[in-house]
């Protein structure tokens, strides 16, 4: 209920039974959006794989937001859901941990490459936090 909170535009479309939408110039499906999420909220509160949590307030410390360490632990869910329902010899490798746990270490840099999808003015206001951050260590 919160994830969806946190996501309207997600939940009404998920009330009206709308499969994708547009949204940031992509195409996207509500239900598998939230789903992440969620799947993402269940690992971090079982602590399960650790790294999860580990990797999250290594993001957190970083200065990324808590909406945004959701998505980019999501993205590590998403490759390893797209393994397994994919098919086919090459993806029937079934969930690998240490395949997770090197694409955990990988964040933010492998997040940072996509960051073409997030616009300007976001990537800017994370930009002046982190600066502030290290201004505040110093």
């Amino acid at each position: 209920m919160l994830i969806e909170a946190e996501h309207p535009e997600l939940r009404q479309a998920i009330e009206d039974d709308i499969r994708e939408i547009h949204a940031g110039g992509r195409v996207m499906s509500p239900t598998l959006h939230i789903t992440m999420h969620e799947i993402v909220t269940n690992q971090l509160w079982a602590n399960d794989p650790p790294e999860v949590w580990q990797t999250a307030k290594r993001l957190t410390a970083a200065g990324y937001e808590r909406h945004e360490v959701l998505h980019m632990l999501s993205s590590v869910v998403a490759s390893d859901v797209w393994r397994a329902l994919s098919g086919g010899e090459e993806h029937d490798e079934g969930h690998d941990l240490e395949r997770v746990r090197t694409a955990l270490a990988a964040l933010p840099g492998t997040w940072e490459i996509r960051r073409d999808e997030i616009p300007l003015e976001r990537s800017r206001n994370r930009a002046e936090r982190r600066a502030e951050e290290r201004r505040r260590r110093q």
